[in-house]
């Protein structure tokens, strides 16, 4: 019994971070797709102020961590010279966030 005890603890531990990794991911997915989105207001010609409106309209008021990064997506996305705005604004955003270690 001892044994068995020791493996689901040891299981329990290695499955954390997993776990912890794909909450992340799935919160850089979400707002890789909200950059895209402002990114195509920018290039439909929305200002940064609109397009924060916009994008932020979309999150309920339980989603505070989406709500608070709609002015640092804002600020990547508006960011942006011309040529990378119309690449894949969503595949770069999602790399760099996931990639981020703070």
């Amino acid at each position: 019994m001892s044994h068995f005890v020791s493996c689901v603890t040891l299981c329990v531990f290695v499955a954390m971070p997993a776990a912890a990794k794909s909450k992340k991911d799935k919160f850089c997915e979400e707002l890789a797709y909200a950059s895209q989105q402002m990114a195509d207001l920018r290039k439909g010609g929305s200002d940064e102020k609109e397009a924060q409106l916009i994008v932020a309209g979309q999150y309920d008021d339980d989603q505070l961590n989406h709500l608070q990064m709609i002015p640092y997506l804002s600020s990547f996305v508006y960011g942006l010279d011309k040529e990378k705005l119309q690449g894949d604004v969503e595949a770069s955003f999602s790399e760099q966030c996931k990639g981020f270690n703070g």
